[in-house]
Formats: C-alpha cells, sequence, structure tokens
C-alpha cells in the first residue's frame, strides 16, 4: 500500500508541474502590464478565465490513475517518448460486461518513429535453436492438417488473430501450468501490440516430449505435427517454448521470474564464493524419478562423504510453514549445486544456475529453449548419471584445488542468467518463435467456434491469492520502448556440429580426468613407497651412469653429446647430418622440455650441403590461402576470434613450441598435427619464425567467405584446418595421418611412401583388375551411400567393384585387408569424399591406377595442383554409375592413355609429396603467416610447452610406435625448397580455366558415348 502511495504522490507533483508550469511562465511574461490598476484588473480578470479555462481541460484530458474503481475505458498516457505507456487492467469494466475491452491495443507507434529509441540488441545465441526446432517443416510448411493431428496430447489451441488470443481448452493440465502459460501469451501481447502475427498452435503442458522423430524419419515419412511443450530431447520434434515459471509458480510460492531474478542477484552478494560451504547442495522431490532416489544415497553417511549435502524437499510441510525454508535467494550458501532431472528436465535449472556456485548437471536426456546454449566446463560441471557419488566427489575436489577456475565457471553461469534470461530476452525469444512459426503455415488462422476471447482482465480480474498476486508482478506494463532483439543468423551445418562437437570433447576430457582421478585415488597408497623406491634407485643409477646412456630405443647412434651445450648451436662444420636423439630418462625424471635443444641451424656453413630445388607448383596456393589478410595484415584479436571452434592454439617462441589445448580433437588428429609441428622445428631448428595460431581438426572448414565480402566486412580470424572449399577462408595445412592415424594402423607417410613404391611393382596395370575399386565407410555421407548403388548385380554392372570397410572386424583381424600398399591390383580406383575431404586421396593416387575423382567440393593443401585427364579422371556427382561405367570402358579401349593418366599422379605423389616437401609446405606457410602477425607473439598463461620428448616418451602402443617411426632425427642438410612467385591473375585464371576445360571435354566424350550405346540399343 505504501508503495502505491508513493507512486501516487510522485504522478500528483508530476501533474501539479504540468499544470502550473506554463501558468507561471505567462505571469512572468505579463509582469510589465501590473504597474497600471486599470491594466491590472484587465489582465487579472482575462488570466483568471485563461486560467480556469486551461485547468478545465487539462483535467478532461488528464489521465485516470490505474485502480479496480475505474469507470472509464483504458486510456493510456505517453510521459514521454523515452517511456512506455502503460495499459492498466480495466477490472470494473471487465466485471461489468465479462468481455475483454474492445479498444485494447493491437497496434503500436513504431518504435524506430522515437528518435530516442535504444537499438534492438543482437539475441542471445541460444535464439539459433529456434530454426533447429521447427527445421522439420523448413521444406513442407505447416498444413492445418498437421496441425490437428497434435490435438491428441494437447492442453488448449490458442489461437492469435489481428493482435488478440483465442484459446479453446481441451483438458486441465497440472496444478496451474496451462494458466500461467497462457498468462506468459497475454503479457506478449502487451509488450508488442499488433506484432505477433496471426497463428494457431497447440500446446501440451506435460513434462515430457512426445512427438518422437523416429516416427517422422525416412523417404516416404509424413511431415511431423507441431506441438509446443516446455523441454525436448534428441529423439523428439517437439518445440521447447518457456515454462509457466517466468510467470510464477503459485502452488510453491515460487516468484515470477522477474522479481526472483532481482532477488536471487542480492543473495549471490550475502556469500563470497570462497566462504560458502565446500559442498554439493541439492534439494528437492525425489520420488518422481530413480535417478533422484539414485542422488541420495551420495548423502553423507558415518562409512562415506561423497562431498554431497542432499535434501528432499517436504512440499506439505513447506506449504504449512509459509516456505520460508524454500526460499531460493537464500540458498545460494553452497560452493557447489546440483542439477538432476525429475520425471523429465526440472525447472529447477536457472535457480540453480544463476546462484553464482558451480553448477554440477547430472548427464542430463531434456533439453529447455535456453540451456542448449551452456557449454560444459565453461558454465557447468558435468556429472556422470551411471557413478553419480565418485562423479560428484571428484568435481568437489577439483573445484575446492582449482578455486579460481571454479569460481569462473559459478560466474560465467549467473552471468548468463542475469545478462541472457532476463524477461526482456524471454518475451523475445516467444516474439521470435512465435513469427518464424507463423510463416511457416499453409493457412489463414481462424478462430475455432469454441474458442473464448482471452486478456489479462479475464484473467487477472478473477484470480484470486497468490495467482491473482503473481500474475500483477509479472504483468506487462505497457508496449516495449524498442524492437525486439536482433535473430541470429542459423546454424550452418559445420557451425552446429562445431557446438555440438565442442560440448562432446569438453564432457569427454572431464571424463578423462575424473578416470585418472580414481585411478590415481586407488593406487596412491599402494603403489607411493614402491613409486619412491623407483624414483630414487634411478636417480642413482643415473647419477652414477653421469646420464651416459643410447637413446630410449637404441635406435640412434650416440655422438659425443646428447645437444650442443652453451650456445644451443650446431657445429658449424659438422662431420654429417646431426642427430637429436630423444632424451626419455632425462624427461621422465625432470618432466621438462630439454634446455639445450638446438634453435638455430647454419646449413650454408656445410661446403657440400645440396643446393634447394624449387618448391612445387601447389607450394603457389600459399600466397592464394593467405590473400584475405595481405592488406590488412593479421591482429591479435583476429586470431582470438579463430578461438569459436580451435581445438588448440599454437605458439612458437625463440624455435620453442607452446600449445594451449581448449577442447580434445576426434581421436588423436591433434596429438599427431602437435607431433608433425614439433618435427618441422626439429628439421628446421630455428628457422621458424616467432607465431600464434588456431588450429581446429575438424573436416569441414568454418570460415564462410561471403560473411567477410564487401566494402565494410572485417577481416576474418585466420583458422588452420585441413581442408577448404571455394566457400570458404580456412588456411590449409597437412593432415595429421602425415605422422600416421594409430587408430586404424595407417602408418606414417614416410613408411607408407615406400611401401606403395613397392606395392605399384607387384603387378602392371595391364595384369590388374580392368575394373574400378572403392573400399571406404559409405554410412558418413548420402554421396556414398548413393556410389553403393554402383556395385556390380544381377541387372547392371557399372564396371565397379565397391566394398563397406568393417572397421571394428579389421581391428580385430589386425588391419590385414587394409593394408594400403596391398591395394593395388585395380585398374582404376575412385575417391570420393565422405563427410568432407578424405585422406585416402594421396593413398589412392599413389597407386599407378588410373584416380576416378568424383566431382569434388574440398580441398587439401596439395590437391589443387591435380589436373583432369592428366593425374585423374573426373567423375559427375549426379550420375556416378553411368560416369563410372564410360570412364572404366574408356579406359581400356584407351589403354596407354589411361595407363599415362595413372603413373602421372603416382609420380606427382613420388616426387612432389615426399615427407621433406610436406615440412617444406609447412615451413613457408607457416614463414609467410608470420609475415603478416601485427603483433608479438607471446606464451599464454595457460599454455604447456612441448616437444618430442613430452609426447613420446609418454605415449604408448601404436601411438609411440608411429611417432618414433615418424621423428626426425635431426636438422636437415639443406634449405628449404624455393618458393614459387605468386600466381598473377591472368596465370591463376589460365589454371583454372584449363580444369574447366578438361572436365567439361570428358562431359562431351561421355555424353557421346552414352548417345551411341542408347543407338546401339
Amino acid at each position: 500500500m505504501r508503495e502505491n502511495e508513493n507512486i501516487y504522490m510522485q504522478r500528483l507533483q508530476s501533474q501539479r508541474c504540468y499544470l502550473y508550469g506554463p501558468f507561471a511562465d505567462t505571469i512572468l511574461m505579463l509582469r510589465p502590464f501590473m504597474k497600471s490598476p486599470a491594466r491590472f484588473s484587465a489582465v487579472f480578470v482575462l488570466l483568471f478565465l485563461l486560467f480556469g479555462a486551461f485547468v478545465c481541460t487539462r483535467l478532461l484530458n488528464s489521465p485516470i490513475l490505474v485502480d479496480t474503481s475505474a469507470e472509464e475505458p483504458i486510456i493510456t498516457t505517453r510521459t514521454s517518448r523515452k517511456h512506455s505507456r502503460e495499459i492498466p487492467l480495466n477490472c470494473t469494466a471487465y466485471d461489468l460486461t465479462r468481455t475483454c475491452p474492445s479498444n485494447y491495443p493491437t497496434t503500436t507507434s513504431q518504435p524506430e518513429q522515437d528518435p530516442d529509441r535504444p537499438l534492438p540488441p543482437t539475441c542471445p545465441e541460444y535464439f539459433r535453436w529456434i530454426h533447429e526446432d521447427l527445421r522439420p517443416w523448413a521444406h513442407t510448411g505447416i498444413t492445418r492438417d498437421m496441425e490437428q493431428r497434435a490435438k491428441r496430447t494437447a492442453n488448449f489451441k490458442l489461437v492469435i488473430v489481428n493482435g488478440k488470443a483465442y484459446v479453446e481448452k481441451y483438458q486441465k493440465s497440472f496444478q496451474t501450468r496451462d494458466v500461467f502459460t497462457m498468462w506468459g501469451i497475454l503479457q506478449l501481447l502487451r509488450r508488442y501490440p499488433g506484432q505477433v502475427p496471426d497463428l494457431e498452435l497447440m500446446f501440451d503442458c506435460v513434462d515430457w516430449p512426445v512427438i518422437s522423430s523416429n516416427d517422422y524419419s525416412g523417404p516416404n515419412a509424413t511431415a511431423p505435427p507441431p506441438l509446443f511443450r516446455y523441454c525436448g530431447d534428441d529423439n523428439s520434434l517437439d518445440i521447447v517454448f518457456p515454462d509457466w515459471s517466468f510467470w510464477g509458480w503459485a502452488e510453491i510460492n515460487i516468484k515470477p521470474w522477474e522479481v526472483l531474478l532481482k532477488d536471487l542477484e542480492d543473495g549471490n552478494k550475502r556469500k563470497r564464493w570462497i566462504d560458502r560451504a565446500p559442498y554439493a547442495y541439492w534439494k528437492g522431490n525425489p520420488s518422481v524419478a530413480a535417478t533422484r532416489q539414485d542422488l541420495l544415497k551420495c548423502n553423507v553417511s558415518d562409512q562415506q562423504d561423497w562431498n554431497a549435502r542432499v535434501y528432499a524437499q517436504d512440499w506439505l510441510r513447506e506449504s504449512s510453514e509459509g516456505y520460508k525454508q524454500s526460499d531460493l535467494a537464500s540458498q545460494c550458501v553452497d560452493r557447489y549445486k546440483i542439477y538432476i532431472e525429475g520425471s523429465a528436465w526440472s525447472v529447477s535449472d536457472k535457480y540453480i544456475l544463476a546462484c553464482d556456485s558451480v553448477t554440477l548437471i547430472v548427464k542430463p536426456r531434456y533439453y529447455d529453449f535456453f540451456t542448449r546454449s551452456l557449454m560444459p566446463v565453461h558454465h557447468y560441471w558435468p556429472i556422470k548419471d551411471d557413478d553419480k557419488c565418485r562423479s560428484i566427489k571428484f568435481a568437489v575436489d577439483w573445484g575446492n584445488s582449482h578455486k579460481q577456475k571454479a569460481q569462473a565457471i559459478g560466474k560465467a553461469a549467473s552471468k548468463l542468467i542475469q545478462e541472457e534470461l532476463k524477461m526482456d530476452y524471454v518475451y523475445d525469444y516467444m516474439f521470435h518463435l512465435l513469427n518464424e512459426y507463423a510463416k511457416l503455415l499453409q493457412f489463414k488462422p481462424t478462430i475455432p467456434r469454441k474458442a473464448i476471447e482471452l486478456c489479462s482482465e479475464a484473467m487477472a480480474c478473477q484470480a484470486q491469492g497468490t495467482e491473482k498476486k503473481f500474475m500483477m508482478e509479472s504483468m506487462v506494463k505497457g508496449p516495449a520502448v524498442s524492437n525486439p532483439c536482433t535473430m541470429p543468423p542459423p546454424y550452418g551445418p559445420a557451425s552446429l556440429f562445431a557446438v555440438l562437437r565442442r560440448n562432446a570433447n569438453s564432457i569427454k576430457q572431464v571424463e578423462t580426468w575424473e578416470k585418472k582421478y580414481w585411478e590415481n585415488q586407488t593406487a596412491r597408497f599402494s603403489a607411493i613407497f614402491v613409486l619412491l623406491f623407483v624414483l630414487v634407485g634411478a636417480l642413482i643409477c643415473t647419477r652414477l651412469l653421469n646420464y651416459n646412456t643410447e637413446t630410449l630405443f637404441g635406435a640412434t647412434p650416440r655422438t659425443s653429446q646428447s645437444y650442443p651445450h652453451k650456445t644451443g648451436e650446431i657445429p658449424k662444420k659438422p662431420p654429417g647430418k646431426l642427430e637429436i636423439p630423444l632424451n626419455c630418462p632425462a624427461y621422465d625424471l625432470r618432466g621438462t622440455c630439454p634446455s639445450n635443444y638446438p634453435t638455430t641451424f647454419h646449413p650454408e656453413q656445410n661446403p657440400e650441403r645440396p643446393s634447394p630445388p624449387t618448391c612445387p607448383e601447389y607450394f603457389r596456393w600459399i600466397h592464394e590461402d593467405l590473400r584475405p589478410w595481405a592488406r590488412t595484415g593479421i591482429t591479435r584479436e583476429m586470431v582470438d576470434r579463430a578461438n569459436r571452434t580451435a581445438n588448440f592454439k599454437l605458439v612458437i617462441v625463440n624455435g620453442k613450441a607452446y600449445v594451449e589445448q581448449y577442447e580434445k580433437a576426434f581421436q588423436t588428429r591433434d596429438v599427431f598435427t602437435v607431433w608433425g609441428f614439433l618435427q618441422l622445428l626439429r628439421r628446421y631448428p630455428g628457422q621458424v619464425p616467432d607465431l600464434e595460431l588456431m588450429f581446429d581438426c575438424v573436416d569441414w572448414p568454418v570460415i564462410p567467405s561471403h560473411e567477410y565480402s564487401g566494402p565494410n566486412a572485417t577481416a576474418p580470424p585466420p583458422l588452420f584446418r585441413y581442408c577448404a572449399d571455394d566457400n570458404t577462408l580456412d588456411i590449409v595445412f597437412p593432415d595429421w595421418s602425415f605422422w600416421g592415424w594409430a587408430e586404424i594402423n595407417i602408418r606414417p607417410w614416410e613408411v607408407l611412401f615406400e611401401e606403395l613404391k613397392e606395392g605399384n611393382k607387384r603387378k602392371t596395370w595391364l595384369e590388374r583388375e580392368p575394373y574400378a575399386y572403392w573400399k571406404g565407410n559409405p554410412a558418413i555421407a548420402e554421396t556414398r551411400q548413393d556410389l553403393i548403388k554402383c556395385n556390380v548385380s544381377e541387372e547392371h554392372d557399372w564396371n565397379a567393384r565397391l566394398y563397406a570397410q568393417d572397421w571394428d572386424r579389421e581391428s580385430k583381424e589386425g588391419y590385414n585387408k587394409s593394408d594400403l600398399a596391398s591395394q593395388c591390383i585395380h585398374r582404376y580406383k575412385i575417391y570420393i569424399e565422405g563427410s568432407a575431404w578424405s585422406v585416402s586421396e594421396k593413398y589412392i593416387l599413389a597407386c599407378d591406377s588410373v584416380t576416378l575423382i568424383v566431382k569434388p567440393r574440398y580441398y587439401d593443401f596439395f590437391t589443387r595442383r591435380l589436373m583432369p585427364v592428366e593425374h585423374y579422371w573426373p567423375i559427375k556427382e549426379d550420375d556416378k554409375c553411368r560416369s563410372i561405367k564410360f570412364s572404366v570402358d574408356w579406359g581400356n579401349t584407351h589403354r596407354r592413355k589411361a595407363q599415362a593418366i595413372g603413373k602421372a599422379s603416382s609420380n606427382l605423389i613420388q616426387e612432389e609429396l615426399k615427407m621433406d616437401y610436406v615440412y617444406d609446405y609447412m615451413f613457408h606457410l607457416l614463414n609467410e603467416y608470420a609475415k603478416l602477425l601485427q603483433f608479438k607473439p607471446t606464451v599464454p598463461k595457460k599454455a604447456v610447452e612441448l616437444c618430442s620428448e613430452a609426447m613420446a616418451c609418454q605415449a604408448e602402443g601404436t601411438e609411440k610406435k608411429f611417432m618414433l617411426q615418424s621423428l626426425v632425427k635431426g636438422p636437415a642438410v639443406s634449405e628449404p625448397c624455393t618458393m614459387p612467385p605468386p600466381y598473377d591473375p591472368s596465370s591463376l585464371f589460365a589454371v583454372l580455366r584449363r580444369k574447366a576445360n578438361s572436365i567439361k571435354q570428358v562431359e562431351t566424350w561421355e555424353r557421346n558415348y552414352w548417345e551411341s550405346q542408347s543407338k546401339k540399343s
């Protein structure tokens, strides 16, 4: 009441200034006329009349203060262009007529007409999921039939026509979920009157999703029914929408979000994170789900302390005691808070995340509209569902021993909630979701016969108790002063995969840490004395021997010193090629890279050194790949922007390598890529310049060129990866498999290179099978599944022999059937891309067979050198079978020409793709890249120094074997090859035109071939 009185007095004061301000100005203006009594009398009468008229006019037009005794229709005010006009509730009129106000605003003066309006911000990242949630209907649209099929489980149907809401109820929801959901939609209409388009939708207020994606997949599947609800999962197609609790949960006294968000912000300030209880807290209803009952086992007991403090919530008792023990704002007193799903998702996620505590999320199945923006280890800590107690124990121990990092996680989550989940954005999410949904409707929305019109009066004026209180607290006072936030673009396949991959890799990283933690805990007490004994013994023996030991594996003859001392330089007149052996005993003792590692190199001081050759033609593409930064250079801000999808950051300073890892790559891609960098530094010590770069180990490129084109475009972030295409600006770099692919037993390129050369000699081209051969994984790409249709069958022989690769079986059988050197037994071999480019291309090209390349989209660092009809035969993507059939028939009737194509490609691989040139490509690319840097590279705080010892000495099994096989023994005896000049526009155009003309020529031959075949039949 006191607050209402204050508001009344403020308004009265503003009216007083509004009424008397102009009158006072008039008195001052007329003061000279008051000196004469006659004049004064006349002026006084005149002013009296004017004042009376003025007051009457103002009173007639003055706004009516909002209360339930108002007798006139809604009258809106506009006190300033900077403030929203208010739309008061008119309960008196509604109680008399039982109808919604006919003059309810359904349009609004456009915010852009107000010069003082704030510009709408860009919507938060989670808005991008709107496009994904509506993707099932992107091609079909939504018909009335689809919408009606959603009625089966819906609680109500909502219709919006001309800015007004109508509801047809089918069944009552649990508690007041449906009531506050409808109330929320009405507040959206008050916030953006006339801006929400006409639509019809079905809403289900039950927790769990019901539209199974399996029921609507496949070539003949129908489109799913569009059904709105509060959550979804990866196996369902329900459309997620903000839940009822944003406007209050009356049954358990949880206040509307706008009020509670401020309470939580204040509650956060009562105790600093460091002063909070160092345990994981949870309080809730365990009876709704078996997983919650399982969580109770993690509570502290006489036998065990899992660092958890878990409490069952008794809502009946809470209700009788006035909910004193369930005040959410007073629960921010623990360093860690657990979120665990109930029967499905739980509304508690936002309250927990807002608390500055580290949120421990037990592996969830469901998501709501905003939680897909949460990143593991950044916004929360992932907890295993099948091993909760140990997982919670580790999480708390980790956080208590990494306090700054733990606080940062808690702060990032609460910041996201405070900044990106405020009610402004909740309404904007609703607005954009409904707007995008309405665009898909293939019919004109109409009001059902059984529907009733809803307005805020129809709900709030009749409500009572807590429901009425929460409605009044969450009521939107009037139209927004600015437009809704600006929608971010949809995810592209690559960027969406990058998000999902990053989340998965972060969770995997935590699982790895957790596994090692428990292994250490188990082994600690039993192994500690043995470990000390071994370390002391090793130290004594090493001291006695004075490090006079062979290399770890005895493969390298020992020189007089493991490393040159003092200066770290190679002797000026070496007797031969210097070798740098691995010093694993020293690394195992110290755990640090050798301090006397060579960092300078003087091959020019060796008079017997060979002159460096000119680099192969494909080196010229280095200039093209770096052209986007030729004028601007590369700033640190540009490099940091590439962090979004990068797996790691590589820094080279003074010839030493440092790596800051962001997320684990698939398999060991990142491991062998970093290993390759280290071998380059061994090959050319001190010659690789200082630099910083970001590396993404995912197949497909993610820097679209169209986003960085135009006169006002910014420079793109420089991101290194294995491949790119004509529409992207990623910088291509040799892939990990040059140093070995441990998971599928593909040996390092230098070893395999020789084996392929020998394998080529086993059968002459004419002795080989006169068919096109392919073996690989068809499941990863539709184009590969399409290729399988070209296999030989009873009806057709397309001259192709295709085999699906079973890597699990291959692994069990020791990879006997996947030996690449033994596969050079066909005249023709097919190369086809997978999810992007494939590392198999170099193995296929090295085989003397004619390589049939199905029209590729992607290129790696060397394949732009390939010329159609000279190095390979082009195959159509959209007509593979007939194209393969023709190419094999052509080759078998033009054998010399076909052999020449196969020989040209294997010669190119043998001569231009040997490891010497791979390292030289890396060297020149990094050298040219470093020239563009506009800042001094520095070692990040979180980076670790890496050297060959740090990786190979700790590796095991196949990884260790491949590292030792690909280890650069020492500095090169000559300098890198000499870079060819950049392409000028005319020479580059000539190369591209030649390729296009060659492909066009083949298409002409193929068309003529099939026309002649048609005539024969």
